[in-house]
């Protein structure tokens, strides 16, 4: 049997954590990254997560990516080939810190994988009722797939499809 789902409870500690940990991933890449963000539920004020810290770092050509892999290794990040075959446009690496895991994701920064996370972030960020519903919607798969993480989720594809389109067209909207 697999591991469980975890939800916890929002921890305001959760940006700090992120914060330190760029500040150590900023010292090793230095010029090779254009941007590092905090995506993910653990980036959402009073969203309740998967106590994971997810990083995404942009750069600006697919060769930096790969530059990163070994000095990442220096801090104690493990690349991850096996999550890197359904992302191809992505580097994944793992790190197991005190107090939380910390999954770290690199990406040309001009990417749609960059853009539609961040759009969703910052959606997120800027609409408390959306996050609330999402926020909910993980709950009750967590309560109905607790053992399974595909099936958990493909429940939540729709629901951050339909969020990123919406913001990407707000975006465009603007922008015009």
């Amino acid at each position: 049997m697999s591991e469980p789902i975890i939800l916890e409870k929002y921890n305001p500690e959760w940006p700090d954590f992120f914060i330190e940990e760029r500040v150590k991933i900023e010292k090793v890449l230095g010029h090779l990254i254009v941007k590092i963000e905090h995506i993910g539920s653990t980036a959402i004020p009073e969203m309740g997560g998967n106590p994971i810290i997810d990083i995404l770092i942009g750069v600006q050509e697919k060769e930096d990516a790969e530059k990163c892999v070994p000095l990442l290794a220096s801090i104690g990040y493990i690349f991850d080939p096996d999550r890197h075959e359904d992302y191809p446009e992505r580097k994944s690496l793992d790190k197991q810190a005190i107090g939380s895991k910390i999954h770290l994701y690199i990406v040309d920064i001009n990417s749609e994988y960059w853009v539609r996370h961040i759009l969703f972030r910052d959606h997120l960020r800027e609409n408390p009722d959306v996050a609330r519903k999402y926020n909910k919607l993980k709950v009750d798969l967590v309560k109905k797939y607790l053992y399974d993480r595909e099936a958990y989720a493909k429940g939540k594809a729709k629901f951050i499809k339909k969020i990123e389109d919406k913001a990407k067209k707000e975006r465009l909207k603007y922008m015009k």
